[in-house]
């Protein structure tokens, strides 16, 4: 950084004017060109740099991002920074950066995950700039973005989940051989998951506590606290009178703090005893209980904010942030008007 007459602020880089968008006389033109500290040779292309790292900053990058997210979100954090010091192997080139990219899009046939691995990285140069103090690494992020491509969207989701599929779910689970305590915990899971459309990450955060708190509220509505949920919303989810006796076998005399569900048992369990869908081919997923809520909902006219608010889903509008104010028996009321008949079991 120069300060030049007039206290103007400004980045040369590269021979070029970047960043602050300034207007330069033409006297400070020529200072800025008469300067030695800004010759070209002391401000090489980008094809010609080389910026160095140790292996130490980017453990020390990983283990501060690791302890901000999810674990799962974690694994990827972990994984793209082991590719990154693989091919970069702490200097920054533009070869190494083209080699890093062509061979996350020749490994990776996700969309998704070329954009984690390449977030990553772009994120890392960045953190570089500004430990550095250097802001050329950050530069090098123009070479790391996914191909653009024509996508053909759909209008519907090709995935179909009926009560029939969950039914077959349960009946599958109710003649396996596995314990009565497993039993209980799989067969509420799906009732649960199938019922209120929660996400399978939010459900495995909820505790017997909660559970138990909800069941002796009037009426019985659970409350899912913002730091358990995906996009960080508190939000009610109403207790389907058919699920209470499930819930109350689960509960026994468990302690409060105990995580509900034993969501990783069920997982596993459905790998190894798939369920087939009826309308696609295909089999059950815990995350397709999130869809079968929702289609389910369209087909029995539960498609107001009310439905959104339980499943905290598309509340991102400045209507909901703004405006939107829910209270547990209008949604409970709601909720059982339009569900109430819905028999699965």
């Amino acid at each position: 950084m120069l300060i030049i007459p007039g206290s103007t602020l400004v980045s040369y880089r590269a021979r070029g004017l970047v960043g602050y968008d300034v207007a330069l006389t033409r006297s400070d033109c020529q200072l800025l060109e008469d300067n030695p500290l800004f010759s070209k040779e002391q401000n090489p292309h980008l094809n010609e740099l080389a910026l160095t790292f140790s292996k130490k900053e980017l453990d020390e990058y990983v283990s501060y991002r690791v302890s901000l997210v999810h674990q799962k979100s974690g694994t990827w954090l972990i994984k793209a920074s082991k590719i990154f010091w693989e091919i970069t192997q702490g200097c920054v080139t533009k070869t190494r950066i083209d080699q890093l990219r062509q061979f996350v899009l020749s490994e990776y046939q996700s969309r998704d995950s070329w954009g984690k691995i390449f977030y990553f990285a772009k994120s890392f140069l960045e953190y570089l700039a500004r430990t550095h103090f250097d802001h050329r690494f950050k530069d090098f992020s123009l070479f790391i973005e996914k191909p653009r491509m024509r996508v053909e969207r759909k209008m519907l989701t090709s995935r179909i989940i009926t009560v029939q599929d969950v039914s077959k779910t349960l009946e599958k689970i109710l003649c396996a051989p596995i314990s009565t305590d497993e039993r209980i915990n799989f067969q509420t899971l799906i009732l649960f998951l199938a019922y209120s459309g929660q996400r399978v990450v939010t459900t495995s955060r909820l505790t017997v506590g909660q559970f138990r708190h909800a069941l002796e509220s009037n009426p019985p509505v659970l409350t899912v606290e913002a730091n358990q949920d995906k996009i960080r919303l508190q939000h009610y989810v109403p207790i389907h009178n058919n699920l209470i006796p499930h819930l109350n076998d689960l509960i026994g005399d468990r302690k409060d703090a105990e995580i509900m569900f034993n969501y990783n048992g069920l997982m596993r369990w459905l790998q190894h005893n798939p369920v087939p869908l009826s309308r696609i081919t295909g089999n059950l997923q815990l995350k397709d209980l999130r869809k079968f809520m929702e289609q389910k909902s369209d087909e029995i006219g539960f498609t107001d904010s009310n439905k959104n608010f339980i499943m905290s889903h598309g509340v991102s509008s400045i209507n909901w942030t703004s405006y939107k104010q829910f209270l547990p028996e209008n949604v409970y009321a709601r909720y059982m008007d339009c569900w109430g008949s819905v028999k699965i079991v």
